[in-house]
Parts: structure tokens; sequence; C-alpha cells
């Protein structure tokens, strides 16, 4: 006997041309567009099923108190307290704890341009960190940390 499925249809049933929700163009937004996947730099690193389901659970919740910051950049970069509790703080990859160069998956010209507003951002109080940079309110993850592997110890 075989299961019956619903129908799901992927056409909407009207066009939706007016909300009441307000589109903050100020507050931060995530993009993945140069996320790497496949290296260190990943949840695939992780092994454990229930320890990587709680770094996505953490990533998930961080990222969306973040996202709730009107100029996020700015906010971190007057408050102190709150960027050092959260472990966000500019990437200078002249520094002799940085295991990196720079982000070797993204093209050299366009590295050229934001290596000067590279970022880390805390997703945890322990180790799991995201390294990316901003274009104005876009932050652009490219590396997950969930080790802390991009800093020797």
């Amino acid at each position: 006997m075989s299961k019956k499925h619903p129908k799901v249809s992927y056409r909407p049933n009207a066009i939706i041309e007016k909300t009441d929700i307000e589109d903050r163009q100020t507050n931060l937004v995530i993009s993945y567009k140069y996320l790497i996947t496949s290296n260190k730099y990943s949840l695939d690193s992780i092994k454990d099923t229930k320890i990587k389901l709680q770094f996505y659970n953490d990533l998930i919740t961080k990222l969306n108190e973040y996202c709730s910051f009107e100029n996020f950049k700015e906010h971190i970069s007057s408050n102190r307290r709150y960027a050092k509790n959260n472990h966000i703080h500019p990437i200078d990859w002249n520094d002799n704890r940085i295991r990196e160069r720079n982000f070797t998956s993204l093209d050299g010209k366009l590295m050229e341009q934001i290596k000067d507003d590279c970022w880390q951002l805390g997703i945890n109080n322990t180790t799991f960190r995201i390294h990316g940079f901003f274009i104005e309110n876009v932050f652009y993850v490219v590396w997950l940390d969930p080790l802390h592997m991009l800093y020797a110890s």
C-alpha cells in the first residue's frame, strides 16, 4: 500500500503587492554568497551530530540577535563591551596569531577591496566564530569557525 502525499502548490493564490512589514534597510543583513562549506572553516569539522545541531542552533540564535540591531557596525564600533562580550573584532591579517593571510577562497580583486573590513563575529562564548566582511549593512559570511581555528592558541 502506498502512502498518499498531499498536493503541494508552488503557485501563490495571489501576488502580494503590499504588506505591513517594515523593510528596515539599516538593520544588519547576513549573506552567504561567499560562504565556503568544504574546508577546515566549516561545520564539517564537527563529527558529533548533537554538537553540530547545537552549533546550528547557536548560529541561528546569535545571527537573529545581530540582525535585530539597526546600524550594527556602528553599534559594535561604539559599544566596546558588547563587542568584547560577543568576541567581535576586525581581523588584522598581519597578526602573527592568525593562521591564514586572507580569505583564500575569494577573488584577489575582491579581497583587496575588502581586506580592511574583515571581521570576526562570535556565535557562542566557547569557540564558535564566523569570519566575513561588511559592505554597508550586509555581512558576507566566508568561514564558519566552530573550533576557533583561525587564531592560534
